[in-house]
């Protein structure tokens, strides 16, 4: 399974530029994948200001050209995370479209950023994801959330072998990235794909280097720090049961 990890460069609050260029990286890299993932807020670009004017709504005109491009190249797409409101409340949403354009499966970031704003402007959510892509059991998580392993071996205990990971991590922190993220798939036995965002907003770079990491921690495949589309290759054969083999698993 070939997965296009979209690592795109975004203007901060320039949600039709952004979402124009998106989809733009999204049909280069679809003739060559089977999944493809957008990195955390791609709309908005961690940009906080006029959240309520540039939230998602599921059934939007976003949300129905996303459901569009998977069900016409019939390939599944997570699309990164979306400001998405939902009776009144804003949440950093993860969504996964099938094949057939259909919404498989939604994930809301269970632990938002105490640093910034999006912990007083959004709501967390409150369950894992564990849903089938080609019959690979996939999680999500979110940027942040890799400093929270116990959430991973629930994925990992739940039998999910792959986690796709959106992410709007800063260069400045790009150390604990690449130790965070080995760390996650080594003691849990799984793969990760991590796909950062690329530019700056603010004065601040975002880190990129999204990284797509095996069962072991070897690092597969990993982009440089601008715009990039990267692709990781995910093998069942040698993938599936690697974490019961390593014995960091006991199901």
């Amino acid at each position: 399974m070939k997965i296009a990890m979209i690592q795109m460069e975004v203007d901060s609050g320039q949600k039709d530029r952004n979402i124009r260029h998106a989809f733009q990286l999204l049909e280069q890299a679809v003739p060559n994948s089977d999944v493809l993932v957008l990195p955390e807020l791609w709309t908005i670009g961690y940009d906080f200001h006029n959240l309520d004017k540039n939230a998602t709504r599921l059934g939007d005109s976003l949300i129905s050209g996303l459901s569009s491009f998977a069900n016409y190249h019939h390939v599944t797409l997570e699309a990164g995370t979306l400001p998405v409101e939902v009776n009144g409340k804003i949440s950093n949403m993860g969504i996964v479209f099938g094949p057939n354009g259909e919404i498989q499966a939604q994930y809301s970031k269970r632990h938002l950023f105490y640093g910034y704003e999006e912990s007083k402007l959004m709501v967390p959510g409150n369950s894992l994801m564990n849903t089938e892509i080609n019959g690979v059991k996939t999680g999500m998580a979110v940027c942040y959330e890799f400093y929270f392993p116990r959430m991973w071996r629930k994925m990992a205990k739940s039998g999910v072998t792959l986690v796709l990971a959106p992410a709007s991590w800063p260069a400045v922190h790009i150390p604990q990235w690449e130790v965070l993220t080995r760390a996650r798939a080594i003691e849990n036995g799984i793969c990760v794909c991590a796909v950062n965002m690329a530019g700056e907003y603010h004065g601040l770079k975002l880190g990129g280097h999204s990284l797509f990491i095996d069962p072991t921690g070897k690092v597969e495949a990993e982009a440089g720090d601008g715009e990039e589309i990267l692709y990781g290759e995910y093998d069942e054969i040698r993938y599936r049961d690697l974490g019961k083999q390593l014995a960091v698993i006991r199901l």
